[in-house]
């Protein structure tokens, strides 16, 4: 078989597999958990995933990290097993075992060999469901996220994102840095810790995806037996997730050491449920997705004013982000803000090529597909955006995808845009260089 033959093999199986999970619906439990239960017998394997919505947006002030410390201790033990338990069993059955941490979710998974499954569900729930935090491992984690977040200050592009965020929401939480600060997590408590996990680790908070080799109504049942008694719980209030236009919008600069300049410009965009939510997906991958794009073409190979380039649209509950990243020479980063700012302007009046749109539509329909050959995307899809509130968007998206017009991108442009300079930030060397 050549290689178009096996790509177009791989495609078809791929749609085959969206099809089938269009049909897959999200049931919920009578104390709010919902659940998502993908059975597919292709392979011998098994995605396990608890996704709590739960980040950085439900901290503030002193808070601030304890979601991302939490995931830390998630697999340090419950009272019945320890740590190393949990390690031995997941490993010792060819598995694997971890978690991740972002804006408005916190998710927990093993993937692992399908016969297994039973053993591997009762791990990961009674991690997440009723976790130890021994001290011993509290402290140990402390200082495991004290040198992460040392690491990342070193790091120009963690100053570039943190300052992109800060500059493009000023009344929003999404502003705020999930990995938290030296001084909130030199003073974070085991207590606090305990009081975030009781206020929102409970079923009503909580999305349950089992994808792989399994029987529907067995996972049914275990969850049920596991899951089925815990009350529902009373959450805090949510938060204010969308953002107001910004009235002085500016471009703002951070000086640190560095050998090359980093820009990161955009505005705020519309929440997950907007119907234009995939359009803006479209209209970064058009305008910055790849080197055919607009921006790599213009910036990179006509006027050589940059090394890298691309846009990128960030889907929230609230509102998304929309940004443009660059990394150039010093002496030519002070001219881009204004630059992409006219290059958006020429595409909201002359709009973009036919053949830029179909580009556009192809890459993001073969990444959408591909991320769904494994039963870990599977469940990660649907764990995401059911956790968000939005599990149709799993089903909708290639449809909505194919719907988007060369007219929608520039009318997009025109209502988020006209008439508004753009917001940002950019690294600088901080020895003088891009005066």
């Amino acid at each position: 078989m050549n290689r178009l033959s096996i790509a177009l093999f791989a495609l078809t199986m791929a749609l085959t597999s969206s099809r089938a999970l269009a049909a897959i619906p999200v049931k919920t439990l009578p104390n709010g958990l919902r659940t998502v239960i993908i059975e597919d017998h292709a392979s011998p394997v098994v995605s396990l995933q608890i996704w709590v919505r739960c980040g950085g947006v439900n901290e503030a002030g002193p808070t601030s990290g304890v979601s991302h410390f939490l995931e830390h201790m998630i697999f340090k033990g419950t009272d019945k097993i320890s740590a190393n338990e949990i390690s031995k069993i997941v490993e010792s059955n060819g598995g694997s075992i971890n978690a991740a941490t972002g804006g408005e979710t916190t998710h927990y998974y093993i993937d692992m060999p399908s016969n297994k499954w039973e053993q591997a569900f009762d791990v990961l729930s009674q991690s997440v469901l009723r976790p130890a935090f021994p001290p011993a491992e509290f402290e140990k984690e402390r200082k495991v996220i004290l040198e992460e977040i040392k690491r990342r200050n070193d790091d120009p592009q963690s100053d570039l994102w943190d300052g992109f965020l800060e500059s493009l929401y000023t009344q929003t939480p999404y502003r705020q840095r999930v990995i938290g600060s030296v001084d909130t997590i030199t003073a974070m408590t085991r207590d606090r810790m305990v009081q975030q996990h009781r206020l929102y680790y409970v079923p009503n908070n909580m999305v349950v995806v089992v994808a792989g080799d399994i029987k529907k109504k067995e996972v049914e049942k275990k969850i049920k037996q596991v899951f089925g008694s815990l009350p529902k719980g009373v959450l805090p209030a949510a938060p204010n997730l969308i953002e107001p236009p910004a009235e002085n919008n500016a471009v703002r600069e951070i000086k640190r050491s560095a050998k090359q300049a980093y820009l990161a410009l955009g505005f705020v965009g519309p929440s997950l449920k907007d119907p234009d939510q995939v359009a803006f997906d479209v209209l970064a991958t058009t305008l910055g997705g790849g080197q055919s794009s607009r921006l790599y073409q213009v910036f990179r190979e006509q006027k050589r004013q940059v090394w890298s380039i691309s846009a990128n649209f960030i889907s929230h509950a609230g509102s998304g982000a929309f940004g443009i990243f660059a990394e150039c020479p010093p002496e030519k980063v002070r001219a881009l803000p204004n630059d992409i700012y006219f290059l958006l302007n020429d595409i909201e009046f002359n709009g973009f090529k036919v053949e830029e749109l179909a580009r556009a539509k192809a890459q993001m329909r073969s990444s959408w597909l591909y991320s769904q050959e494994t039963y870990h995307g599977q469940a990660s899809q649907w764990g995401f955006y059911t956790a968000l509130g939005a599990p149709e968007v799993v089903s909708n998206y290639l449809k909505k995808l194919d719907a988007v017009s060369l007219d929608q991108l520039s009318k997009l442009l025109t209502q988020y845009t006209l008439g508004r300079t753009l917001t940002g930030v950019m690294v600088l060397p901080s020895d003088g260089q891009g005066r």
